[in-house]
Formats: structure tokens, sequence, C-alpha cells
């Protein structure tokens, strides 16, 4: 594990994140305080919760009596690189433009590395989405969150808002802290957030060799948060090349990438370093008058180093760092002049394989700081200055093994240590003088988490199944086990059903553990997620259809009193989602066509009151995505998705009410056009809300207006 004492003293920041509270007073700011957060909020009560979209959901608005809000943003707000490359079977959701176009003929030369181990898509009934590195480089342009939306199951709300938005991953309309993220299978958190997820404005899609989704309950093999889906980063992990990518375009975005990596006899080298700026567009909805261009910046680098012993195993260390900076607004309709953000990442990695032993550890420490100055006061700010910090520290250690049992049949068993910490403080100054927030004591802004698991898997040539077990040892609610059950039947080498079942589970965040309004008695929330389906490929075409069910108890709400501190988190809710998923392409020499449907209907119980729980989300969503190739050098592309109709909730300050929001269904539109230079050099455009829709993710604030990118791209 890497040193302790040198990321404590990194860990200068401060206290917590308590927001201003008073029972005086009918509403109280935060920084954060200004959106409606969709997780656990009753339309027909009197709670609920105001959080930016543009950082992290930290703070609640918190009031008395009539006034009262819920606080909340959990309730609140490796394998062949060949085979992956030219992944073409119906469990993809994406595939490669025409321009590097190769097939399969079969499922079983399909493989991914997220359950821990590379593993042939055949040997497995779960359903599993797969981005390839072509889809990535044909999408230059994109964030990470635009991509991820074009998959089958999955919305991200905020892809299409202002850069440096809070963007919130829903998959099969599960509530966006039950996504476990993963970069090359190590998980990804943020310990300061209120619901402990990562702060995507900190990722970026430089060095992703490819995006692979694994849907339903997986906390079998990954622990807590894996309650909806696991979406695992691979990086690249080329032995010997020169990558460039220069990118420019409309709302004065450029971006420039470079990625070097080399061999030098068992040792491998990679370095990758990436610049992004924006001057973006007003996050805030302005009615009248000119609102001022929220900008974007954001920095990475990193590099890795591995070393191959041979027989005796490989050695690979990673170290990455991220940053940025923004401009924000002051809630919804407000314009804000000098709202800003910044934040750090620092990361590093390190594993050890031989045979079929894995040894992993990791550290993340991440710092964010949003600062409010007096200089540019909107009319209804609370405060007139305001000062938050944010610091988490994320440690980990794992072992596991890979033990075949006998032809076709493997146990994997494996522990792993959990550690996270957080450093919070808040400065505000309002007309009622400063507020400071308190500590938390040692003892209460960390915590740990031990998980034992493991997994039998045994595959026949017609029959086969998964079954597995995980026991975990948390240290504030003690215990709590997980299992899974995956059987399918392979048809034939083209065609195969599956049902699955999988319980898992997301352990209470520090904030909602320790804070003033946090519940050291709180318990995991539960999940139970059942899945049936079937895929074929028939010739050119291929298709899937996946029925599920995914249900939440124990579910982390906050609670209103009448007292102070007026809420408190308790496990209160329960929610259940059902749907289908529908995936269908066509591919010939020159043209291909990609087409996915979800359906979705969920439903959210609390004590007594029973709503939709698709709060920003729709119940009907498609994608349809065509590559045509013209010519040996050029290929164009089309990629539309229709949105349906979503309801928000937002908090209406002149009836100091909770007032439902309908938003129009859009149809979102992008073209492309690629033109391969030469061997080494590719050029590409792409008209971005090519129909100019004035599209709404969030009430208030504004989408993204039509622009073109244009990208060319070099490999040495």
């Amino acid at each position: 594990m890497l040193n302790v004492v040198v990321i404590a003293a990194a860990m200068w920041s401060g206290s917590s994140q308590y927001p201003v509270v008073s029972s005086q007073e009918a509403a109280v700011a935060s920084r954060e305080s200004l959106v409606t957060s969709p997780e656990g909020m009753s339309p027909e009560g009197s709670s609920t919760i105001y959080h930016s979209p543009f950082n992290s959901g930290q703070y609640p608005v918190v009031a008395s009596g009539r006034f009262a809000a819920v606080v909340s943003s959990q309730y609140p707000v490796v394998g062949n690189q060949g085979e992956i490359s030219s992944l073409y079977s119906p469990i993809s959701t994406l595939y490669s433009p025409l321009s590097t176009l190769k097939r399969d003929s079969t499922l079983s030369e399909v493989t991914i590395s997220a359950p821990k181990y590379p593993e042939k898509l055949a040997r497995t009934g779960k359903v599993v989405s797969v981005i390839s590195a072509e889809m990535i480089q044909a999408n230059q342009g994109k964030s990470l969150g635009e991509l991820l939306q074009q998959s089958v199951g999955v919305a991200v709300v905020g892809a299409r808002s202002a850069p440096g938005t809070n963007q919130e991953i829903y998959v099969r309309g599960a509530n966006t802290g039950h996504v476990l993220l993963l970069m090359d299978g190590f998980p990804l958190n943020d310990p300061s957030h209120i619901s402990s997820v990562m702060d995507w404005n900190l990722i970026n899609l430089s060095n992703i060799e490819r995006i692979e989704i694994l849907k339903g309950g997986q906390s079998t093999l990954y622990g807590s948060d894996a309650m909806a889906a696991v979406i695992n980063l691979v990086t690249r992990k080329n032995a010997k090349s020169l990558q460039i990518v220069l990118q420019g375009g409309g709302l004065g975005t450029h971006q420039e990438q470079i990625s070097w990596s080399t061999r030098k006899g068992n040792n491998n080298l990679q370095i990758q370093a990436q610049n992004y700026a924006t001057d973006g567009f007003s996050s805030a909805k302005i009615a009248q008058g000119k609102a001022e261009a929220d900008g974007f910046k954001q920095q990475s680098w990193g590099v890795k180093w591995g070393r191959d012993f041979g027989k005796n195993g490989n050695l690979d260390f990673s170290y990455s760092s991220q940053l940025y900076q923004g401009n924000l607004d002051n809630g919804p309709f407000v314009d804000d002049r000098d709202y800003t953000s910044k934040a750090t990442s620092h990361s590093f990695r390190g594993q050890y394989q031989v045979k079929n032993w894995t040894v992993r550890a990791f550290q993340d420490l991440i710092h964010r700081e949003f600062r409010n100055d007096s200089t540019d006061i909107p009319a209804n700010a609370w405060s007139k200055f305001g000062l938050s910090s944010y610091a988490g520290l994320s440690q980990g250690f794992e072992t596991f093994v890979k033990i075949p049992v006998k032809e076709n049949a493997s146990l994997l068993v494996g522990s792993e240590f959990r550690r996270q910490k957080t450093e919070q403080s808040d400065l505000s100054i309002s007309d009622y003088g400063p507020y400071v927030s308190p500590d938390l004591s040692e003892k209460q802004k960390t915590q740990q988490i031990v998980g034992t698991y493991a997994t039998f898997q045994q595959s026949g040539r017609k029959l086969g199944y998964e079954l597995g077990a995980r026991w975990n040892a948390q240290s504030t609610f003690g215990n709590y086990f997980t299992y899974n059950l995956n059987p399918y039947w392979a048809i034939s080498q083209t065609a195969k059903l599956f049902v699955n079942y999988y319980t898992s589970f997301k352990t209470p965040s520090i904030y909602q553990l320790a804070s003033p309004y946090g519940n050291l008695d709180l318990q995991p929330e539960q999940g139970k997620t059942f899945e049936i389906g079937a895929e074929k490929k028939f010739k050119s075409w291929k298709i899937r259809v996946v029925g599920f069910q995914n249900e939440v108890n124990q579910g982390i709400v906050f609670q209103s009193m009448d007292v102070e501190p007026f809420g408190k988190y308790q496990n209160i809710s329960r929610q259940k989602t059902q749907g289908i998923e529908f995936e269908l392409s066509y591919q010939t020499a020159k043209f291909q066509a990609d087409f996915n449907y979800t359906y979705l209907k969920g439903e959210m119980i609390d004590r007594d009151s029973t709503y939709s729980s698709l709060i920003r989300r729709p119940s009907n969503t498609w994608n349809l995505s065509l590559q045509y190739k013209l010519h040996a050098k050029w290929s164009m592309g089309m990629n539309n998705q229709y949105v349906g109709q979503r309801t928000d909730y937002f908090y209406d300050e002149s009836s100091y009410s909770v007032k439902a929001n309908p938003m129009d269904a859009y149809l979102w539109t992008d073209l492309s056009i690629h033109y391969q230079i030469n061997k080494n050099w590719k050029l590409s455009g792409m008209l971005k809300n090519a129909l100019n829709q004035e599209i709404l993710e969030i009430t208030g604030y504004s989408g993204q207006p039509r622009n073109v990118q244009i990208s060319l791209m070099g490999n040495f």
C-alpha cells in the first residue's frame, strides 16, 4: 500500500461540507443548493433537495416547517486486443465504423476483461456492451458522457448541458450512485461526495482504449455501488506507438492529446498528456439579457511502467493526474459572473500477476474547491461569499486467484480491503454573519470495508452457469452478504438464451453517516436484479432482447423534521424499475446500421407515498447509428437519439413549494465525416446537434447548441 502519511499531509483542506442551517430562516444558502436532485424526491410531499448540476451535489437547502427540504444525492442528490476491436456480436451495443470494420464469425471469439480475468462472452450469461477503440475515435469531439449516452439502457443527464456540468449517470433507470465506475478494474470513487460517486469532469477519453458495460448487480465481484451496472474504462496498452490528436471547433473549443509508448527489453513505458479548453455557453437559461458564457478547462497527464518477468509474472505501475477549472452559475435561471470551481486528482495504481494469481493496490486523492466571490451577487442569492473545499482519499488492496477445477470449469477466489477518508470545510457569509462548518472526528470521517468473494463457472458445449457469493464486513453497519446466479443455454455458436439473478448493495457515504444530518445506524441499500434474454446472429443481422427488473430496499433518503437539524438520513424508501432493452444491427461491406431501444417503468415508495422514480429519466429512448463507406478513404455517419418526455422537479421561491416541470421529448442528431489522408493521418468532422434542438436536461439550465468539431488524428 502506498504511503498513507504522504496523503494525510496532502489532505490539508479542512473539515466538512455542512450547510448553513437555521430555524429562523426560510431557506439556507449553499453553493450546491440550487437545483432539485432527482434522487428520492417526492413530488407529493413538502420535502425536496436543491443541488447545482455543476458540482458534487454536496450541499442541501434546509429549513424548518413548510420550507423543509430533503437532502441527499444518493436518494438526495484484459483480453486479446484484436478480438475486442473487431467486436461484432449481439452483446455489443456499439460497433466499429466501416473504415476499420472487421467481423466475428461466432460469439466465442469476443473477449472482455471486466470479470477480473479476460473472459470469452460465450462462457457467460451476463449482459455486456462494449464500446470499441474505433468507435471512440469515430466520435472525436464528444465527452465520455455523450458517448455513453448512445448505449442501450444508459442515460447521462448533463452530458449535453454546459461544460463542467455535474453529470448524473443512470443505467436502467437506477439512481446515479448505483453505478460503479472502474479504470482498468480499479474502483473510482470520491469519498467527499455526498454519495461517494466520482466527479466525471475529472475523466476524459484521451487514453481510453475501450469501454465495457456490465449490466445488473455486480456486487459479488466488485462490492459496494455495483447495483445497476459496472462501467470499466480500459486504457491503452500499446507496446510501441505514438498517437497525436488535434481538435478545434465551435464554442471556442480546442483539444490537444499525445500518447507515446515504447518497449525496451522486458520493460514497457507509456506517457500521455491532454489539454482541453472551451469558452462554452451560459449554464443557466436566462430569459432576458445576455448571459455570461461559462468556460471550462481540463488537463491530464499520466505515466505507466510495466515489466515482464517471464515465468515470474508481470509487474505494472501507473500514475495519473487530472485537473479542471470551470465557471458556474448560481442556480436555475440565475447568471453569476464570479462563481468558479476547480478540482485535482492524483491516482496511483500497482498490479502484480503471476500465473493465475493477481495482487493489486491503489490510492486516489481528489481535492475540489468551489468559490463564490462577492463581486457579483445575484438578486436572490443567500450568501455574499462562499468557499467550499472537499478532499477525498480512497485506498485499496486486493488479491485473487483463478483455479482450474476441471475442463471448462474454474473457481475464482479473492479478497479486498478498501478505506475511505474525507476532509471537508465550508465558509459562507450572509446578512446573518459568517458560518463555518463543524469538523468531523477522525473516527467519523473514515470508513473501511473488507470483502471476500468466490465464483464458480462451468461451461459445457450447450449449458453453462456462474454461481458466486461475497461476504462483506463494514466498519459502521457490520456484515452483509450478496450472491449471484447466471445460467445460460448456448443454442449454437451464434445464439444464446440466459437468465440472471443478482443481489447487490451500496454502503452509506461518510456524509450520510456522520454529518449533522447523518445517522450512524444506517444500513446498506439492498438491491435485487432479475434478467431474462436472448441473443442471435443471422448472417448480416444481429439481435438481442433483455427484460429486467431491479428492486432497491432500505433506500437512503433525507427525512425532514420540525426541529434542528430539520432532517436526518434514514433507510425508508423502496424502488422498483422494470424495463426492456432491444438491440438490432445490420451490416454489409459498405453499410452498417445499429438500433437500440429502452423502455422503463419505475416507482418509488417513500413511507406512505408512491410516485415515479424516473425523475429526469425518460420512459422511452432509442438510438439509431448509420455508417456508410463512400470510398476507400471516405466514410460518413449519422447518430440519432430520441429522448422521450421526462419530468423534473424544482423549488419555486415565489410559492415556497416544489413544482413539477414536464420536459418535452427531443431528437438529437450528430453528423460525421471521415477522411483517411494516408496510413498515419485521419481527418474527421462532426456536426453536433445538427437540428439545433433547444433541449432541456435540467430545469433552468441550457442545452448545448449546434456546433462543429474538427479532429486530426495521427498514429505512428
